[in-house]
């Protein structure tokens, strides 16, 4: 119980009285080392640390809460005890503790100031040593009392500019430091030499292997991919790893096309090979028909040996079949004519066996029959009998078939002189009229006209022996058809008329070229089907036509011929661009105007690359392909650059959130507005990141300054005013302009912190201005709040969706990310009614994928409505235009006259402004025109 009253102060429950017995502690005394060791290391309080950690003097114990400590304050802290002890004269610590606590130390501060001031030489030259930035090296060289200090700083300075200004401030001063600054740049520029010869080499390589990765195989192309291949292994120990990657991929796309070659070599070879094969075999085939040839004029008539020679022919028939194409054409011919005529010579021999017994009984009749009635059947069925048989004309005919023919010829000669060969021409004629009949029952008039002169052909060779009944038909039929003929040339011809008088009114009408030519084309297409069933073809109606076809059609080709003009001059425009573009390099000064002036190029070969549409198809797409390469090219730089100011731009935001724990508001309130100025002095970062940065920036800039309004106001009742009234009355009046014309919510926050500061209190009149003017400002946050609800999140993922859609459109590489967009899309929920544009805008990229011939007609759309935009930013604001827009200012302010007056009367509004922001987020590429974007962002960043 005792000895908790007894217990000893450092080790008493509240922080307040174990920091006053720190204070009490002797830094030489062993036993309060230990006690503020376990101090520094264990307590729970900061504070108490941070006193602790003050009068250590063991080095390893300052290393150890250097590095594990939570709190930085304190690591920082322990550093700079190590520094004190290793700049003090005492012997204690050892010599190799102090260079094993100083390894830690990598504060350039620090280490210069251990550099400049340590007694020990071994030291200072660790801390020269362990310095990395060149100007605190350079200081080094400069300030220090020892000869050896300086050059050995000198010599570790590794900046040109920066060597350059030592040896210049050193000469006719210091000999070694100049001396080693001179060998050091030497070394330098040596080096930067062989880089420079290394990087031609290098991107000479990149340019023969991108170059044969491009080109077609050649008989040297192996070679020459080994050759360049063994030439970059002798570089490769220079390359970084993108052009690795890029002579990877080159050399890939070369063994590839190797590898092609040699298999379509291969392949061809194969196919050669077959095909030699395959002619061959059809070769082959080929010489057994001609073979069966001759075998078949010895032929017996034998009904056995005909199948075997039908089996035989079939065979080879089958085979020819599969392996017909591989022959040459005479071949082909041949062996169709060779089958053709052993497959009717087949045909006559099975004929002639089945009628082996009629052709004896016919022969009996035809020889010896005086009837000519017996004999006029007989002759017709042997004249049947013969054309069955069509016996080939080189083939010998048997026995039997002679006899027949023989006994025909003389039974033909009797029934001539009985005049039978006029009933048969009779039977004929009556045939074909039958058939003329059917055909025009059926409408069939071109079959029709062909049985009409063949009717009329058997009449004249029957010389006068046509019956009535047949001359009747004639006469009859012939008649109908003409009827028929006469009634279908009426029916088209008014047709044909109308067809004329549509086509020479198009040529009095006022229609669009595109419109005019279709309506041409169209009635040239009725012409033709109605002409295809005239029978009368009127020439006359038809030049009539032809005229007035052409007459309208002139207005068409003197278009066409403008537009083939117009699109020639564009591609020889955008082919001037891209030559231009060609020469334009990435600025050498690294400064904000240079790479604006840099990035304004760019932006302005694109416009003027969209203006110089359209252009012919083939030409313009390889062009295309060509200016799309080269931005891809020139933009790397920009990106770098950007990406750079993005991180200065974060950096600058990690200051303002360390000055958010400051507890010297004054001086927080100042370093922001040096922030302030130093992010004026950055250029842009990223366009998707640039807003969400200076959100960021601006929001923390507010807290400082809301957090020292709010303690000045705290403290305004104990303070006296500083300021007289007519200072007070000018500020007051600046701020009601301010407020009127549009500022910043922050510099009208900063300039109402300076007035509340300094108001008397007995001026109601300046307190009721001032109040006023703070209810504007906590009026234009309340609304502003809105545009932070989910609502209007929706929008801005939507946008960054639309974005990535576009970048995928210009890349050409929809097909890969589609599915997922819009799989994304449709997560999102509904847009306000009030926000359509955002869900056009999707809509506008969607049907931009399906025809994609509508994106320079777009983009000139898209780039109307952006500078209106900008302009009415610029009007709400009371910011000037640029002077190529004055004239468009100028149309929209007259056409808006009388609610500008009534937005006057109202004052500023930040809404507003907010409002137009969201219309920008629904115009597709806006991103794209980077004027425009950064015009307006530049507008929003002085307001939001």
């Amino acid at each position: 119980m005792l000895a908790r009253f007894l217990k000893p102060n450092w080790q008493h429950a509240k922080p307040e009285k174990r920091i006053k017995a720190i204070a009490k502690l002797r830094e030489t005394d062993a036993d309060a080392q230990t006690i503020l060791s376990q101090l520094a290391l264990k307590d729970e309080d900061e504070t108490v640390r941070l006193s602790a950690t003050e009068k250590l003097s063991d080095l390893n114990l300052l290393v150890q809460i250097s590095q594990n400590d939570s709190s930085s304050n304190i690591q920082q802290l322990a550093l700079h005890r190590i520094s004190q002890i290793l700049l003090s004269q005492e012997d204690t610590p050892l010599q190799e503790e102090k260079s094993t606590a100083l390894a830690y130390i990598t504060d350039g501060d620090l280490l210069t100031h251990i550099a400049l001031n340590s007694q020990d030489e071994q030291l200072r030259e660790q801390a020269v040593i362990q310095v990395t930035d060149d100007h605190d090296l350079v200081l080094i060289a400069e300030k220090s009392q020892r000869a050896s200090l300086r050059v050995l700083a000198a010599g570790q300075i590794n900046s040109e500019e920066i060597l350059e200004q030592l040896q210049k401030a050193a000469r006719n001063k210091d000999k070694g430091v100049v001396k080693v600054t001179k060998e050091k740049l030497q070394i330098i520029r040596e080096q930067q030499k062989q880089e420079q010869v290394q990087q031609e080499a290098i991107q000479k390589q990149l340019a023969a292997i991108q170059q044969l990765a491009t080109a077609e195989f050649f008989p040297l192309y192996s070679a020459k991919m080994t050759a360049i291949e063994a030439d970059w292994e002798k570089l490769r120990a220079s390359t970084n790893e993108e052009q690795q990657e890029f002579f990877q991929e080159k050399l890939e796309r070369c063994s590839e096309t190797i590898r092609k070659h040699d298999a379509e070599q291969q392949a061809e070879q194969e196919k050669a090979a077959q095909l030699e094969q395959q002619k061959a075999q059809s070769h082959a085939v080929y010489s057994e028909l001609c073979i069966l040839k001759e075998q078949s004029t010895a032929l017996p008539a034998d009904h056995q040996q005909l199948k075997s020679f039908q089996s035989r022919l079939e065979s080879l028939c089958t085979d020819w079949t599969a392996i017909k194409q591989y022959s040459s054409k005479d071949e082909q011919a041949s062996f169709d004519k060779i089958t053709a005529q052993l497959k009717n010579l087949l045909v006559s021999y099975f004929h002639l066996l089945e009628a082996e017994e009629k052709i004896i009984a016919l022969c009996a009749v035809l020889n010896g029959s005086s009837d000519i009635g017996p004999l006029n059947k007989a002759a017709q069925e042997a004249t049947q009998l013969i054309n069955k048989f069509s016996w080939p004309k080189l083939q010998e005919k048997p026995a039997s078939l002679v006899q027949l023919e023989e006994g025909l010829a003389k039974a033909k000669l009797r029934l001539d002189a009985d005049n039978n060969h006029a009933l048969q021409l009779q039977k004929e004629l009556s045939d074909v009229l039958d058939g003329l009949k059917s055909a025009i029952s059926s409408g069939e008039i071109r079959s029709a006209d062909k049985q009409i002169k063949k009717a009329e052909q058997l009449s004249k060779r029957l010389n006068g022996n046509l019956t009535p009944e047949l001359e009747q038909r004639i006469k009859a039929l012939g008649a109908e058809l003409q009827e028929i003929r006469d009634w279908q040339a009426y029916a088209v011809a008014p047709k044909k008329e109308s067809l004329c008088e549509e086509m020479e009114a198009l040529s009095q009408s006022n229609l669009a070229v595109q419109d005019l030519a279709t309506q041409v084309r169209r009635i040239q297409k009725e012409w033709k089907l109605l002409d295809a069933t005239d029978s009368v073809h009127s020439q006359q109606l038809w030049k009539r036509f032809k005229k007035a076809s052409d007459t309208a059609y002139a207005p068409c080709d003197q278009h066409f011929a403008q537009q083939r003009d117009i699109r020639k001059s564009n591609l020889e425009k955008r082919q001037l661009i891209l030559e231009e573009l060609k020469n334009l390099q990435a600025p050498q000064e690294e400064t904000v105007e240079s790479w604006k002036d840099y990035s304004h190029q760019i932006h302005q070969a694109k416009t003027e690359w969209r203006n110089y549409s359209p252009v012919d198809r083939a030409p313009g797409k390889k062009l295309q392909v060509q200016f799309d390469q080269l931005l891809k090219e020139l933009d790397a730089p920009l990106k770098e650059i950007r990406q750079a100011n993005a991180k200065e731009k974060q950096s600058l935001i990690a200051e303002t959130e360390q000055l958010l724990q400051a507890t010297n508001l004054h001086d927080a309130t100042e370093q922001v507005k040096e922030l302030q100025k130093a992010w004026k002095l950055i250029g842009p970062a990223p366009r998707n990141q640039e807003r969400k940065l200076w959100n960021q920036f601006r929001e923390n800039c507010s807290q400082i300054f809301e957090m020292y309004f709010a303690d000045k106001s705290s403290s305004k009742e104990g303070s006296s005013p500083s300021q007289n009234s007519n200072a007070l009355e000018k500020q007051c009046t600046e701020l009601e302009q301010l407020i009127e014309t549009g500022a910043s919510l922050n510099h009208l926050q900063e300039l109402l912190g300076s007035m509340q500061q300094h108001l008397p209190v007995e001026d109601e009149t300046l307190s009721e201005r001032i109040e006023k003017a703070i209810n504007y400002v906590q009026r234009q946050k309340h609304e502003l709040k809105q545009f932070e609800s989910e609502p209007y999140l929706t929008i801005q993922r939507k946008a960054e969706i639309c974005e990535q859609l576009e970048h995928a459109i210009l890349d050409e590489t929809t097909s890969d990310c589609l599915d997922s967009l819009r799989e994304a899309w449709e997560h999102e929920p509904a847009s306000p009614s009030d926000t359509s544009d955002i869900d056009q805008r999707f809509a506008v990229l969607l049907s931009l994928i399906s025809n994609p011939d509508q994106m320079d007609e777009m983009i000139n759309t898209q780039e109307q409505r952006l500078r209106h935009l900008c302009i009415r930013l610029e009007i709400a604001t009371s910011q000037p235009s640029p002077p190529e827009d004055q004239a468009l200012r100028m149309e929209y302010q007259m056409e808006r006259l009388q609610q500008a007056l009534a937005e006057q009367k109202q004052g500023f509004n930040l809404s507003e402004i907010k409002q137009l922001e969201q219309e920008w987020l629904g115009i597709p590429f806006a991103a794209h025109f980077e004027e425009f974007n950064e015009r307006f962002e530049e507008r929003l960043q002085q307001l939001l």
